[in-house]
């Protein structure tokens, strides 16, 4: 029984309704898990190094480091546009990485 009340009775929580009540039983540490934290935007130098086009999407080198660069309608260009990426191009990425996936916000050639 010991284990019970401390254990459990604290992860308890009482709902009342028109007169009626239900026991139902929270996970101790639900109040405590931490959000994740929203990725920020960086910036990526590098070399392009095959690009895949009409996929929106491009190898990128940056020093021993290698993404994918995922790009779209709504990245900004500066100094060129989509059309102009090919191998071997240095170029500057902003966005935001997950994994080895970097979602351009900007590409600077």
């Amino acid at each position: 029984m010991k284990i019970f009340t401390t254990a459990l009775v604290p992860t308890l929580v009482l709902v009342g309704s028109l007169g009626a009540s239900a026991v139902v039983a929270a996970p101790a540490n639900a109040a405590t898990k931490a959000k994740a934290k929203p990725v920020a935007a960086k910036t990526y130098n590098g070399t392009v190094k095959s690009v895949a086009k009409g996929k929106d999407v491009f190898a990128l080198t940056s020093g021993k480091s290698h993404y994918a660069v995922d790009y779209s309608k709504m990245t900004k260009f500066t100094k060129g546009a989509a059309k102009d990426l090919k191998d071997g191009l240095k170029v500057s990425v902003t966005g935001k990485l997950t994994k080895s996936v970097l979602t351009a916000t900007s590409i600077k050639a």
